[in-house]
């Protein structure tokens, strides 16, 4: 590679946006791994989440100084104290005051299955570990406030097919049935194997049409979730946002007069 490709290589670094990441990805030609390669899907899978880490914080960032990944894409998985020790967070805000306030952990699914074609052979594997970091964070710190984000092809919406049975099921309406038990915690004294709030989210190879589900909303069986039912990657960081300042300061309601 020649010094002036080099320099004009977009880094995901700076990005706020899905298109950004996936435009980087691109351009070092790590985007969409052959399904052959077990090796190519975990390395795209960690850069990607890297990435997508990037853009949750640097879109947090002015609402949550001190967020990491810091500005400049280091400290990447930082620690936060755990029941069980240190742990790895894609976003982590903490604070002397708060300890852990807000935790993002990101998982991306992004190949089917060579024998079923589908992409939940991995659902299980995913939840296991977010139950695992959700219950460990939360016995540790049950006031953190925990979101959950799990990112699916665009074409997972369209491998349902036409029984009435579970065959007919798409993969991510699969996906929002399987994980819904991991969300929502609204109390800081219970359940704490869950997160305050878990998003499924939608991409396309340009990574301009990202949309997300929150797993409480009732997918279609087959086929991409209506636009009136789904959240752009704004309205995800406006319920985030809100989920926190519902923990940690609720606004105050007076009674009608």
């Amino acid at each position: 590679m020649t010094g002036h490709s080099r320099k004009h290589r977009r880094s995901p670094a700076t990005a706020t946006e899905f298109r950004e990441v996936m435009d980087a990805l691109r351009d070092a030609k790590e985007a969409y791994p052959s399904i052959e390669s077990r090796k190519d899907k975990k390395n795209f899978a960690e850069r990607f989440s890297r990435n997508l880490a990037l853009v949750f914080a640097n879109r947090l960032r002015k609402r949550f100084p001190g967020v990491l990944p810091d500005a400049a894409g280091r400290q990447q998985e930082s620690r936060a104290r755990s029941s069980h020790g240190y742990k790895k967070l894609d976003v982590n805000y903490s604070t002397l005051e708060l300890g852990l306030g807000l935790g993002i952990s990101i998982k991306t699914i992004n190949a089917r299955d060579a024998k079923s074609k589908r992409y939940t052979k991995n659902y299980s594997r995913a939840d296991n570990e977010f139950r695992a970091e959700s219950m460990d964070y939360h016995v540790r710190q049950p006031y953190a406030v925990l979101v959950g984000v799990l990112l699916l092809p665009l074409d997972a919406c369209a491998d349902g097919g036409p029984e009435a049975d579970d065959r007919g099921v798409s993969s991510f309406g699969a996906a929002v049935r399987f994980f819904r038990r991991r969300a929502p915690r609204s109390e800081p004294t219970s359940q704490p194997d869950r997160f305050e709030r878990f998003f499924i989210g939608l991409y396309d190879e340009s990574g301009a049409s990202t949309r997300f589900v929150d797993v409480s909303v009732a997918p279609p069986r087959r086929g991409p979730p209506a636009t009136d039912r789904s959240l752009d990657l704004e309205d995800v960081l406006a319920e985030v946002i809100a989920e926190f300042d519902r923990r940690n300061d609720p606004p105050f309601e007076w009674a009608p007069e």
